[in-house]
């Protein structure tokens, strides 16, 4: 027969926290308590993870409406939203325009980012930013970076840009290695000559061609002007 352990005691025992009533935040005294956590938080969605451990709402558990509320009856709902803004922008900023890289950074779902650009009138500057970074990536004319960026399939999927950069790239390599056939014997020496060329790694390159679905055709060129004439 199986006995019952006898329950932790002393330091051992866990005590569920007793949460503190919604009415406490609306006090006076909840002001100086809701800018101490705005300082502490980066968005309204961490905001409510941090309250909603110590706090109860005005009917069950404390919701989004609750928060807001109270923060407006402060005057402090604009602190919150200036604080939100320069993180999402920055944010968008460090991560180069990605959606789904900026979500994770800041902690926020997909569907809360969209909500919470959305509640910031951020969409029109959200999408000046991305098309800055789309311009950038599509025109930066260094054969190592886009070489580099063929491999941030995520990246590229996410701006929106991945068929017409990858258009553009192979468009690009087809038209450099016109210059080099005649210099390769095969797809790896091919590579190692395009790359010394134009002051790419050779690896980046061959990558590339595998990646593009060009490598087959190459070496089918390059195997025909290796083949000798027949006598």
């Amino acid at each position: 027969i199986k006995r019952e352990l006898p329950r932790p005691r002393g330091r051992f025992t866990r005590v569920e926290a007793q949460r503190l009533s919604f009415f406490e935040l609306t006090r006076a005294e909840g002001k100086a308590t809701l800018e101490e956590a705005i300082e502490a938080t980066e968005h309204r969605y961490s905001l409510l993870r941090t309250l909603e451990h110590r706090y109860n709402g005005p009917r069950g558990e404390l919701t989004q409406v609750d928060m807001e509320n109270a923060l407006r009856q402060h005057g402090i709902m604009e602190v919150l939203e200036e604080r939100e803004r320069n993180n999402l922008l920055t944010a968008y900023a460090t991560q180069r325009g990605a959606t789904g890289r900026v979500a994770w950074a800041l902690g926020l779902s997909p569907s809360e980012l969209q909500r919470l650009t959305h509640a910031l009138h951020l969409s029109a500057e959200v999408e000046t930013l991305r098309e800055r970074f789309r311009s950038e990536v599509l025109t930066n004319s260094h054969l190592t970076h886009r070489l580099d960026l063929l491999g941030r399939d995520k990246y590229l999927a996410d701006l929106g840009i991945q068929k017409k950069f990858t258009d553009s790239l192979r468009k690009e390599l087809e038209r450099l290695v016109k210059d080099s056939m005649s210099d390769a014997t095969d797809l790896h020496s091919l590579a190692n000559v395009v790359g010394r060329k134009h002051g790419a790694p050779a690896e980046l390159v061959t990558r590339a061609f595998e990646r593009l679905g060009l490598a087959e055709s190459l070496r089918k060129q390059l195997s025909s002007q290796t083949v000798p004439p027949s006598p």
